[in-house]
């Protein structure tokens, strides 16, 4: 029986070790901008070792802060972008109001303002979504 006890503990330290050098991949991801890598390691470890209770444990905080990380990535991009789309929208707008109150508009034109509507509202949509996720991941921080 403590042969059966011992194996199972070197078992269990190896496994330890091996979920804490995934977790140390997964930081240095994270530390390196590499998210979606980060995720990953961090999804293997929780596959792998599902035993690792403490590791698992510093990884879902890591986990947190990759989500994080990667949310104001988006943002910043989407803000940018939902900026750049926004005025390029309003002047196509108010020409084409302009051209409508003259009775000159035409259908490709209306047809683009639109477009642009819609990509604008579903760039806002986008933003707003990484920003909820940021609030969420950090509420939930402050409460556990």
């Amino acid at each position: 029986m403590a042969a059966v006890f011992t194996f199972a503990a070197c078992q269990q330290t190896d496994a330890q070790k091996e979920a804490e050098g995934l977790l140390k991949k997964a930081t240095r991801e994270y530390e390196e901008g590499r998210f979606e890598a980060a995720l990953m390691s961090i999804d293997s470890l929780r596959n792998v070792y599902p035993n690792a209770v403490d590791v698992r444990e510093r990884a879902l905080t890591l986990y947190q802060e990759v989500c994080i990380g990667q949310a104001q990535k988006n943002i910043e991009k989407l803000d940018a972008e939902l900026e750049q789309v926004k005025a390029e929208y309003n002047s196509k707008k108010s020409l084409a109001e302009a051209h409508h109150s003259e009775g000159t508009a035409t259908e490709e034109e209306l047809m683009e303002v639109n477009r642009m509507r819609l990509r604008r509202d579903s760039l806002q949509v986008r933003f707003d979504t990484e920003c909820a996720k940021v609030k969420v991941i950090r509420q939930k921080q402050k409460e556990g």
